[in-house]
């Protein structure tokens, strides 16, 4: 989507505004993960966690995530994605109802969500583990770490459908026209 993403619109708002709101009625602290904080305006007033440079793809984020957390004295951080318009509002609490010691993830339709996760502080260790072999996959993380997957059901709306492509935000934007 040509690297523009977060600021797509949706029902009125950007992608990222409507992720941030999902994300401030969780009632956690925000934290934005980004290669570089070019990519967004300073002006959003975001705490910005850029990714790690030693790291390559969307373990970076996660393996900064984590560090940040620790550091601010977090026992987890939830990892939620800017294109997932319809996240359930019970993630958090699900995911955390699973063994606290283990990475949770969404899993919907089949298939399962590794962006959409609850990795406690205490996986630090072995994510640096694994990226240090060569790893960067986050489902080759969690099932290394043997991660606890949380099934939702997928109805007339799967909670995890994501936007990545033109095509599937206007599918999403007439979603949204639809009477509910």
């Amino acid at each position: 989507m040509n690297g523009d993403k977060p600021f797509r619109m949706l029902g009125g708002h950007t992608l990222l505004t409507r992720t941030i709101n999902y994300a401030e009625r969780l009632g956690f602290p925000i934290m934005l993960s980004l290669r570089s904080p070019s990519q967004i305006d300073a002006a959003l007033d975001l705490s910005i966690v850029e990714d790690r440079r030693d790291i390559e793809g969307p373990l970076a984020g996660v393996a900064a995530g984590i560090d940040r957390a620790k550091e601010g004295g977090f026992d987890a951080m939830l990892t939620i994605p800017i294109d997932m318009p319809w996240l359930p509002d019970d993630l958090a609490p699900r995911l955390s109802g699973e063994a606290p010691e283990k990475p949770a993830f969404a899993a919907s339709g089949g298939r399962i969500q590794p962006v959409c996760a609850l990795w406690p502080v205490a996986c630090r260790n072995a994510v640096e583990h694994y990226a240090a072999k060569g790893g960067r996959s986050l489902h080759g993380l969690l099932e290394e770490l043997a991660a606890n997957a949380v099934e939702w059901p997928v109805g007339d709306q799967d909670p995890f459908a994501n936007i990545n492509d033109p095509a599937a935000l206007a599918e999403a934007e007439s979603q949204l026209q639809k009477p509910r």
